[in-house]
Order: C-alpha cells, then sequence, then structure tokens
C-alpha cells in the first residue's frame, strides 16, 4: 500500500485476519468502533458531495473510509469524483501524487473488500492511469487487459475505448508488429458487439411495443389516454436505449477508423493469406472475416477461402450471409438467394435480418423476379414500417419491369406507381430522403404525357389501377 490506509487496518477491515488489531478495535461492526461519528461523517461527505462542494467533502470522506469503510459502498463510487474534483483545482506537484495514492488504494480497498467488483474495479485504475499516469501506459493497459477478460459484455464502452487507444500507443512505442493491435482490435470489436447487439435487441423489442400500441390505437383497442400514457413511457426508455447505441457505435466507430489506420487492405491479404496456407483454425478464419470487412478488402481470394472454410466447418447465419454477398459480387444471383434465405431464417437481430431480406430484393431484381422482390420488401416493412429502403425497392421493382409489363394501356403508367413508392419512402424515413428524391426525379421523367392518358378517356387527379403483377391503384398526374 502507498500511504492512504495502512496494510494491517486494510487486512483486518476485509479479510477479519489482524488478531492484534482486532483485540485493539471490534471491526466486525459495520460502522466501526464510533457508530455516531461513522454515521455523522457519512452525512456530512454526502451533503457536501451533492453541492459538488468536492474540497470540503474529502475530510469526512476521508474518515469513514479510514474509520469504517464497510458502512457503505457509495464511498468507493464517491471517493474517485471527488478526487477527481481536487485534483482538477490542485497545482501542486506533491500533493496532486498524494491525491493519486489515496485514489488508488481505494481501488485496491475495493477489491479486496469486494471481490465481485475487481474487473470493474480494475476497469477504472485504468482509466485514471491513463489519464493522470500517461507514462504508465503498460500498466494502464494490464489494468484495462485484465478488467475485459474479467467484466467481459458489461465492460464500460469507455474501457474498451482507452484500452484500444492505448494498444496503439503501446505498439508505437514499443516498436513491435502490427500483429499486437489486431490482436487488441479483435478482442474489444468482439465485447462491443456483444454489448450493442444486446442494446439493439431492447431497442427492437420497445419498437415493437410502440408498432403494436399504434396498431391498437387504430383499431380502437385502446382508448387515447391509454395509448398516451403507455407511449409517453415508451418513448423515453427507446429515447435512453437510442442515445446508449449511438454513443455505443460512434465509439465502435472510433476503434474501426484507428484500426483501418494500421490495418490496410494489401498488408491483411499479404499476412494472412500466408497464415492461412498453414492455418485455417476457426479463430484465424474469424479474424480475416472481421478484419477484412472492416477495411472493405472483401473482393479477393484470402477472403472467399476464409468465408467458404468457416461456412463449412461452423455454419451461421452471418457466414452464410457473407457466402451470399460473394456469388452476388459474382453476379450468380440464384446461389446468392440461397444463402441469404438461409442467413435470413438464422438471424435473431431484426437488423440483420432486414439486412439479408434487402440483400434478397436486389438479387430478386437482377433476376428480373419483381413480384418475389416485392414480397421480400413487404417482409421487411412488416418487421419495421418505417424502413424506407424497402418501398425504394419496390419502386425499383416497379420502374425494372415497366418494358416487360405490355398489357398496360397507358405507357408509363407504372412510373407514377414508382413515385408512390418513392414519396412513401422519405415519408417513413427522412434519412433516405435524398436518394429517394432523386428516384423521384427519374420517375417523373417518365411519367405518361398528357395526350397519351387523355386520348384513352383518362383525366388528372382520376385514380388509376394497374394490372400486371403490381395490382394497385395510384392516381393520373
Amino acid at each position: 500500500m502507498r500511504t492512504f490506509f495502512k496494510v494491517v487496518a486494510l487486512v483486518v477491515v476485509c479479510n477479519f485476519a489482524s488478531a492484534d488489531f482486532v483485540k485493539s478495535q471490534d471491526l466486525t461492526k459495520k460502522f466501526g468502533e464510533d457508530s455516531i461519528a461513522c454515521r455523522s461523517n457519512i452525512s456530512l461527505y454526502q451533503e457536501f458531495y451533492k453541492q459538488k462542494n468536492y474540497a470540503a467533502a474529502y475530510a469526512p470522506w476521508k474518515a469513514v473510509v479510514e474509520d469504517c469503510p464497510m458502512s457503505t459502498k457509495f464511498i468507493f463510487a464517491e471517493g474517485p469524483v471527488i478526487i477527481d474534483g481536487l485534483l482538477s483545482e490542485e497545482t501542486d506537484v506533491a500533493v496532486r501524487e498524494k491525491y493519486l495514492n489515496e485514489l488508488f488504494d481505494l481501488f485496491e480497498l475495493r477489491i479486496k473488500c469486494y471481490p465481485a467488483d475487481e474487473g470493474y474495479t480494475l476497469g477504472r485504475m485504468g482509466v485514471y492511469t491513463a489519464k493522470y499516469r500517461k507514462e504508465e501506459y503498460k500498466q494502464a493497459y494490464d489494468y484495462l487487459d485484465k478488467s475485459i477478460d474479467l467484466s467481459g459484455k458489461t465492460s464500460s464502452p469507455q474501457v474498451l475505448d482507452i484500452y484500444f487507444k492505448l494498444a496503439e500507443v503501446y505498439m508505437i512505442n514499443e516498436d513491435i508488429s502490427t500483429d499486437f493491435i489486431m490482436e487488441a482490435y479483435d478482442k474489444v470489436s468482439g465485447v462491443m458487439d456483444l454489448i450493442i447487439d444486446d442494446a439493439e435487441l431492447r431497442l427492437e423489442e420497445i419498437m415493437h411495443k410502440i408498432y403494436k400500441l399504434n396498431e391498437d390505437l387504430e383499431q380502437q383497442v385502446v382508448d387515447n389516454e391509454k395509448y398516451l400514457a403507455d407511449y409517453e413511457k415508451l418513448r423515453k426508455d427507446s429515447a435512453q436505449i437510442a442515445n446508449e447505441f449511438t454513443q455505443l457505435k460512434n465509439v465502435q466507430n472510433n476503434m474501426d477508423f484507428l484500426f483501418s489506420k494500421h490495418a490496410k487492405c494489401e498488408m491483411l491479404v499479404q499476412i494472412y493469406g500466408k497464415k492461412l496456407e498453414t492455418n485455417k483454425e476457426e479463430r484465424i478464419l474469424r479474424q480475416i472475416i472481421k478484419f477484412f470487412n472492416k477495411v472493405k478488402c472483401a473482393d479477393n481470394d484470402v477472403y472467399y477461402s476464409a468465408v467458404e472454410e468457416l461456412h463449412k466447418i461452423r455454419p451461421e447465419a452471418n457466414t452464410a450471409y457473407y457466402m451470399g454477398k460473394i456469388y452476388a459480387d459474382k453476379k450468380q444471383y440464384t446461389d446468392a438467394l440461397e444463402y441469404y434465405k438461409e442467413a435470413a431464417e438464422t438471424y435473431i437481430k431484426e437488423s440483420q435480418r432486414i439486412d439479408a431480406y434487402l440483400m434478397m430484393t436486389d438479387c430478386y431484381i437482377k433476376l428480373k423476379q419483381y413480384s418475389a422482390a416485392r414480397e421480400i420488401a413487404n417482409k421487411i416493412l412488416r418487421l419495421n414500417p418505417n424502413k424506407g429502403i424497402a418501398y425504394i425497392l419496390i419502386g425499383d421493382a416497379y420502374m425494372a419491369s415497366a418494358s416487360s409489363c405490355g398489357d398496360v394501356d397507358v405507357p408509363g403508367a407504372l412510373c407514377w406507381a414508382a413515385a408512390d413508392k418513392y414519396a412513401k419512402a422519405k415519408s417513413v424515413d427522412a434519412s433516405i430522403t435524398e436518394e429517394a428524391d432523386k428516384r423521384l426525379n427519374t420517375a417523373r421523367a417518365c411519367f405518361p404525357k398528357i395526350e397519351d392518358y387523355w386520348q384513352r378517356g383518362y383525366e388528372k387527379g382520376q385514380s388509376y389501377k394497374i394490372g400486371c403483377w403490381i395490382n394497385e391503384t395510384t392516381t393520373i398526374r
């Protein structure tokens, strides 16, 4: 230990193992020898803490830590905030070092008193080491490395982010190969994927409750008062998770950007091409697929071989999806469809199923199987009514089939129907407005001229039923 806590006191309080100290004080008591003083100091420091008066909170907080550390776990959560606040105001080097020693002694004490918190606490030790003792990057890295091992998907995004940044510092300062940062990326991205998947599944669950609530209102299953109350709660819950999800994606994007600085496509092909010749273990195959996808390096034999081999030995939704992309890139759309179907049927996350359906829709359009394309696009809309890209794809199918629908008596009428879908797309999904507007302009350019439909007895604004495989009613304009 450094200067803040005596070793004998630490061991006795948490493990009740020092006979000499026990003789002088009954430390089995939660509130120490003087429970009144302990409770008073807790109340005093927490009052100052609420006011963010960390200088005033420090002395009574320290007394609680020294005299009755088992009285409240808040001392371990609030202590770092107090010391952090003091450090932000302190300029004296010796005093700052004293505070830092106390901070790390507090972390060590927490691990001894609450062993189940070790993963979380090591994470905080790593974060604070990286913040205040930058020269000790190896120690910070080791703290975070062990923290992630212990915490898994309960690791905080901050821990994962700093760990990966330190991996770069470590690699550069120690002049070691890029294998080091790639291994670190493999570790943190795997954990981050689990965290993001969990957040996304929770968000999907809430969104489906919102869709169901809207349906119930339309069908008058719920009254307006209950609808508003339920909707407001779901809205707040979804906003909270959506914000969490956005923060996670931002951290992931930062990691991907940093990774791409060091892992270039040519380098990956060279490194893993050699590895693949002698080592086709599942771990290597997964690294190839993950790394190559991150740097958009999926058009080469090394990547193709890894995907095919992994799908052979461990078939799953992702490998089926990647197999589909390989065949789609080769314009073998019928084969691609089979793999995309397999992926869509296997994926658990709604967003992944939608991705597979989108690829299937595109394949059907390229195969000129327009009715099948619309059927799959409608599956997307049943999962998420606000997925505007599905409407765009239906519109694309209408446009593509214009020349094959010879039984439509007004040439170009399919462009009206396509325009309906493009307009619908941007009305439900503002994020694709620009793309939808481009498609709308293309559709408008092929609208029938007035004389084309006037001569057939139709007028502007009139409803018009399109037959062929479309079988929908649109509006003449």
